[in-house]
């Protein structure tokens, strides 16, 4: 912890001036919005990507989430830096009070309102972030006990959407607002060897559906992309074969809560069959296990996030 010295006592921490390293950040392509909490070491950046991938798939508490890509290509950043903040008196002399801050609003035309909606939920949630520029450089906080973590905000939020007229295209926006000192004294610029952590997407919305069919043997469901309303077990045969896992499911009595084993999972034509033993006219929910245990199943890039309660006749 840090001493508490007299004010009267401090030194100025000037700096050398002598000029090495001359790169700065370029346009910004991705942003990874993170817990606060985040910290990651030197070792985990060796193999950057496949660590933020892993987090991109992570449980709610701890997952991070790439925004823009080329899922979402940025076509628009505006910069609304503040002023900062110098007195003048009355006889010109010019005192500094403080920096102003450094907002940005990054823009997309290709993300459509589901995705508005996704980064309206960003409001006041006090993350942090991870910036990728189109040259593959990443500017993160470099910690003083040699760990890394994001760039702490100031405060982050969607803007509203720009509608489309006839000469323009509508907009999804996303701001975020970082005081100066913060990313000057603490950012640290790491070159990546590739592109590949743009590649990275957010998790897709999933709802488990009723296939309809069950019985007292079998509970039949399916999977469908939320905001697309697109089957998912039509969206790739060998993502379906790795959803169909007893352990991508939990199966619960819903009057009692209690938990249900299932002894078997499978494919069966265009929907997947949970096997176990149910109770004429008892109700089960069927949800979702969490997204790193699909992560794990090689079921990446999603998560149910809507349960289906299904009657057994």
């Amino acid at each position: 912890m840090g001493a508490a010295v007299s004010a009267c006592k401090k030194t100025q921490n000037l700096k050398n001036t002598g000029v090495v390293c001359k790169e700065m950040m370029g346009p910004t392509s991705q942003l990874w919005v993170i817990p606060p909490t985040a910290k990651w070491t030197k070792e985990d950046q060796a193999d950057f990507t496949q660590y933020a991938l892993e987090k991109a798939n992570g449980p709610k508490a701890q997952r991070w989430y790439p925004l823009f890509g080329p899922a979402a290509p940025i076509r628009r950043i505006t910069l609304n830096k503040t002023a900062d903040v110098i007195f003048t008196a009355d006889d010109n002399t010019q005192i500094f009070i403080n920096y102003g801050v450094l907002n940005r609003a990054f823009s997309t035309t290709e993300a459509g309102l589901c995705y508005a909606e996704a980064l309206m939920a960003l409001l006041n949630s006090g993350y942090s972030i991870i910036e990728v520029d189109v040259n593959d450089q990443i500017m993160h906080r470099k910690n003083t006990d040699g760990t890394f973590s994001g760039l702490k905000t100031t405060f982050m939020y969607a803007p509203s959407i720009d509608t489309a007229d006839f000469k323009n295209p509508g907009f999804v926006n996303f701001q975020i607002s970082v005081d100066p000192k913060e990313y000057v004294r603490n950012g640290a610029i790491f070159q990546m060897d590739d592109s590949s952590l743009t590649d990275i997407m957010g998790l897709i919305d999933v709802a488990i559906t009723d296939a309809t069919g069950s019985s007292t043997t079998k509970l039949k469901i399916g999977a469908e992309i939320i905001c697309s309303e697109e089957d998912l077990l039509a969206q790739d045969d060998t993502l379906t074969t790795n959803l169909a896992a007893i352990a991508n499911f939990v199966v619960t009595n819903k009057s009692t809560g209690a938990p249900v084993t299932i002894t078997a999972a499978a494919v069966v034509g265009n929907h997947i069959e949970l096997t176990g033993t149910f109770v004429t006219a008892t109700t089960y929910t069927v949800a979702g296990a969490g997204s790193d245990v699909w992560f794990g199943n090689d079921v990446e890039g999603y998560e149910a996030i809507e349960s289906v309660d299904i009657a057994i006749p």
